[in-house]
């Protein structure tokens, strides 16, 4: 089990935002990122959501 919190997939998002950003202002904005990184982020961040600790 991940002792890792809403916050910090929050902040993890937004490093990833940033880092997007930053390489499309780079390369241009074709420029295509893989979203495995991105879609294990997100579905930690939605378990962590839905835990039944955070409904107490």
């Amino acid at each position: 089990m991940s002792d890792r919190t809403a916050a910090d997939v929050e902040r993890e998002l937004a490093m990833l935002a940033y880092i997007r950003g930053r390489l499309r202002a780079s390369e241009g904005e074709d420029f295509r990122i893989p979203t495995a990184a991105v879609d294990q982020v997100l579905d930690e961040f939605n378990s962590l959501e839905r835990s039944p600790r955070d409904l107490t």
